[in-house]
């Protein structure tokens, strides 16, 4: 079954005669007769009745007719999404992403994205990986970077990176020269925690339950920068992505038992159709991620 066969059954349905459905068409009428009996031969019997009149569709042709005007529409549609994609010229896009994450992965994503569009806008929206979920849910944006706890059965997503979890001691703690250090060894430790409402503390507390312990929280913070600078005021250890494990002032040890990471997906609306600028976004974030 061809394109062009269907755009002559269509032209004859819609015209009923085979001559000016050729000239709609721009064919001779022997071509598209030709064209239409090799379509009836695929579906099995005449699509057409002729008459002295004209022509008028048969049960065969009824029961076609929606089916081949669905196919060119969505035919169509595709058409004109990849010329969209192709030459995006304005438009805007609405990305989540987890705020520190974002710190270290939105620059080289953004300046990727304007060197190949210039014209498009992108609003950001920084949240938990739980509040982005349920941004994506209510179309508050198209596209967001979360990792694993923001990830619902309602969300589609691919993954973008798998990094390893690392524990973080002040400077000076007796054991911050370790290569490798499993929780138990420091189960008795002061433990700096994020707050409640953010994705990476249900990954933090999640690897303490998998060995049986329960962390001794003392000091709780909404953000790994200042969880970080706790712990290199020595005021306890904490559980930070590798990502993020740049302070100076901190000592960043492998965590052996258990063995920890994350992973950051890209995450849409389940069934929701992307927006070609979102489409453009979508495609520079997975190569940006695959050229680290």
């Amino acid at each position: 079954m061809e394109t062009h066969q269907i755009r002559y059954f269509l032209a004859v349905s819609q015209t009923g005669r085979f001559t000016q459905a050729a000239k709609q068409c721009h064919v001779s009428q022997p071509s598209l007769s030709i064209q239409i009996a090799k379509l009836e031969s695929e579906l099995g019997g005449p699509l057409f009745e002729r008459t002295k009149k004209g022509v008028t569709l048969t049960a065969r042709g009824e029961m076609f007719l929606p089916r081949a005007n669905a196919i060119l529409g969505e035919m169509e549609s595709a058409r004109k999404e990849v010329e969209a994609l192709s030459n995006l010229s304005m438009g805007s896009v609405t990305l989540g992403c987890l705020p520190t994450t974002g710190a270290h992965v939105l620059p080289q994503i953004l300046m990727a994205f304007r060197k190949s569009y210039p014209k498009i806008s992108v609003q950001l929206k920084e949240e938990s990986s739980p509040g982005l979920a349920r941004n994506l849910e209510q179309g508050e944006v198209e596209l967001a970077i979360v990792d694993e706890a923001g990830l619902k059965p309602s969300l589609e997503h691919v993954i973008l990176l798998k990094e390893d979890l690392l524990l973080a001691l002040p400077p000076h703690h007796v054991l911050s020269q370790k290569k490798s250090l499993t929780l138990k060894q420091l189960a008795d430790e002061p433990f700096i925690l994020m707050k409640s409402g953010h994705g990476f503390r249900q990954i933090t507390l999640d690897l303490f339950r998998r060995v049986g312990l329960t962390p001794h929280v003392v000091f709780e913070s909404d953000g790994i920068e200042t969880v970080q600078a706790l712990v290199a005021a020595g005021l306890g250890f904490s559980v930070v992505p590798r990502m993020v494990a740049k302070v100076p002032q901190v000592a960043y040890v492998e965590l052996s038992q258990p063995q920890a990471s994350r992973t950051l997906c890209l995450a849409w609306r389940k069934k929701s159709k992307l927006s070609p600028a979102a489409l453009a976004l979508s495609r520079v974030i997975q190569e940006t991620f695959r050229s680290k």
